[in-house]
């Protein structure tokens, strides 16, 4: 639905799907928790991960890019709140861009929603010990992994919003370049040693959640203004 007013699902689809992903991650959470990093599965698949020179020569530039999110994420508030896109070109649609302001100060809001669950479950992170490689060492809990989190739900925001902030011709490439960045997070932060595979599930499952949130926030906030 590329162009289309509202490009996403509807708020009642929204929440369904945001229910789904909160049980599954509330699951893996607790399975985390209970039976501590990592679980089963966990030090194997790392194993796969890190032998595959694929994920290793992009991991770089994947893990920067994810701390380097709020930049575009600043950008694009800019653009919609002036109402242009980045070509230069004019938005008109004010109750869109006013949906897509509140689902981005969503997502802001809930930004460290990843920090309050590595407290609450406190899972190690990998070890050379246990038969992994290390080069990216981190003191802090490991689940979920923060930057997959946010990576979902900063690039997976700007995606959706795509068709407000660039041109129409732009949108597709757009859309695919960003999925690309949040789909290769999970194995960049394996791939250097900072989190075990559940970790980066817990991202995606909590950050995809988080998103689903976000976007039903700024839905329900425009429907219930006055036409």
């Amino acid at each position: 639905m590329i162009g289309a007013t509202r490009p996403y699902l509807s708020l009642r689809d929204l929440l369904r799907l945001a229910a789904v992903l909160g049980i599954a991650a509330l699951a893996l959470t607790l399975w985390v928790a209970h039976e501590g990093s990592p679980i089963a599965g966990d030090v194997w698949l790392t194993q796969r991960i890190q032998e595959a020179r694929g994920f290793e020569r992009n991991a770089g530039i994947i893990n920067g890019l994810g701390s380097w999110r709020w930049l575009p994420f600043a950008v694009v508030v800019v653009l919609l709140t002036i109402g242009r896109r980045i070509d230069g070109g004019v938005v008109h649609r004010s109750k869109s861009r006013a949906e897509a302001l509140f689902a981005l100060a969503a997502v802001v809001a809930l930004v460290y929603g990843d920090t309050l669950l590595k407290d609450a479950v406190q899972a190690p992170r990998p070890l050379a010990p246990l038969g992994v490689r290390i080069d990216e060492f981190q003191t802090s809990y490991g689940f979920p992994s923060g930057h997959v989190y946010g990576d979902v739900l900063f690039y997976g925001a700007l995606a959706v919003f795509a068709p407000l902030w660039v041109s129409p011709r732009l949108v597709l490439p757009v859309r695919a370049l960003l999925f690309g960045i949040v789909l290769l997070a999970g194995p960049a932060r394996v791939v250097v040693g900072a989190h075990w595979p559940s970790d980066v599930l817990g991202g995606y499952l909590w950050g995809g959640f988080a998103l689903c949130l976000a976007l039903a926030f700024g839905r329900w906030v425009t429907s219930r203004a006055a036409p």
